[in-house]
């Protein structure tokens, strides 16, 4: 049991400021809500990390090592970064979904876990990813289930999650990718992801989309700004796939925040040798929550939790009264602390961005990988006839043959 981890979580939870809730005016979304979350005091210095997007366009490199389940990393910049269980690895090969929040190291090589969510695509070793998008949250939470439960989440049942995910979403394509459900709704995700903008300060948001809460948290606000627009696809397109008039309330955020770190007594540890040796990343489920976690020198790096509310969503229409309350509310008096948050955040942006243009086009040549976890062999990298998945026919028959005598 982590009763550490459960008791950092209940600190760090303690010290948020929950804003209002947002939510799309007009009747055009009526089953998401949004509440913002604040820290209720900021350091003057920001991080000295990248998100995963902007170390791709600053010369860090992700190359497919024909294993579905490893992506090669080359790291040459002088900072760490940071890759998000959320995010959907994107290029000419298989689509990849990281398995959890982990930090790369800086100036150096290591392999990244990931599972496949294109099924039908062959690998294609040495192929580059070149760019990163938002995974739908029932494939996250299906991951996250497995972690805690074996570990590692198993490559088949991923594939399945994926399969009837994209039929309820009206979304087969011959490659079955998880990207076509975001593609199907790209208007609808774009135009109305305006009725939720990113504030000042703001280090995560609790998304409530029909009877789920889904969150995302950051040690920091400018990781979250660079991440945002993935969080919000990430819960919009489940307000679409699985349309319904109803979030959940207010009152049910703090019941929410209780039970992440309740839960979180029963994580499990994911081990990847490779990766920055000072953090642990850690995940946990339990009674309708799954969450994981990043921690680095103590410290909460990235966090992200579903909670599954049957029987407590209402209609939107019903607390629209209670929502616009609240916003009045909080512009009149909201918390004192926020403005210090405010004014210090405008200063730390300023450097972030300072540091993250220093980083452009001035790379460092990665260090050899670590010794504990040597980098896959040039055969099973470089072989241009490396594995590949198998056909869903042949897939299908294997699984019969080896589970018929359970039956």
């Amino acid at each position: 049991m982590s009763l550490t981890l459960s008791k950092n979580l209940t600190s760090h939870f303690e010290q948020l400021v929950i804003g209002p809730p947002l939510y799309e005016r007009h009747g055009k979304l009526d089953t998401m809500a949004v509440y913002p979350l604040f820290p209720s005091q900021l350091s003057p210095d920001p991080p000295e990390i990248l998100t995963l997007t902007e170390a791709l366009q600053r010369g860090m490199e992700l190359q497919d090592t024909g294993v579905i389940s490893r992506v090669h990393v080359e790291n040459p910049l002088p900072t760490a970064v940071l890759a998000g269980e959320s995010e959907l690895l994107m290029g000419q090969t298989q689509q990849r979904s990281i398995q959890f929040s982990c930090l790369l190291p800086a100036q150096k090589k290591s392999s990244l876990p990931v599972n496949c969510v294109e099924e039908g695509q062959p690998t294609v070793p040495q192929a580059s990813f070149t760019g990163a998008d938002a995974c739908p949250w029932p494939v996250r939470t299906f991951k996250i289930e497995q972690l805690a439960q074996s570990g590692e989440p198993q490559q088949y049942w991923v594939w399945e999650q994926v399969k009837t995910y994209l039929t309820e979403a009206g979304s087969n394509t011959p490659t079955r990718d998880i990207r076509a459900a975001l593609d199907k709704h790209s208007y609808q995700l774009q135009t109305l992801s305006d009725a939720f903008p990113h504030q000042a300060g703001q280090v995560g948001a609790i998304c409530s989309v029909g009877s789920n809460l889904y969150m995302e948290l950051f040690s920091d606000p400018e990781l979250f700004e660079d991440r945002y627009d993935q969080i919000l696809r990430s819960a919009m397109v489940e307000a679409f796939v699985r349309p319904s008039d109803d979030v959940v309330p207010p009152e049910a955020i703090g019941a929410f925040l209780n039970q992440i770190a309740h839960v979180s007594q029963h994580s499990r540890i994911m081990n990847s040798r490779s990766l920055k040796d000072t953090s642990r990343s850690m995940a946990f489920s339990r009674g309708g929550v799954n969450g994981q976690v990043l921690i680095s020198q103590n410290r909460l790096i990235h966090l992200s939790a579903h909670q599954k509310c049957p029987g407590q969503s209402r209609p939107l229409a019903d607390l629209r009264s209670s929502f616009d309350e609240a916003k009045s509310a909080w512009s009149q008096q909201r918390p004192p602390s926020m403005d210090d948050v405010e004014k210090t955040y405008a200063r730390r942006r300023q450097r972030y961005s300072a540091f993250k243009s220093s980083l452009r086009n001035h790379p460092t040549p990665p260090s050899p990988p670590s010794a504990l976890e040597p980098e896959p062999s040039q055969d099973a990298v470089g072989n241009t006839a490396g594995p590949q998945p198998l056909s869903p026919a042949l897939r299908d028959f294997f699984v019969a043959l080896f589970t018929k005598d359970r039956v």
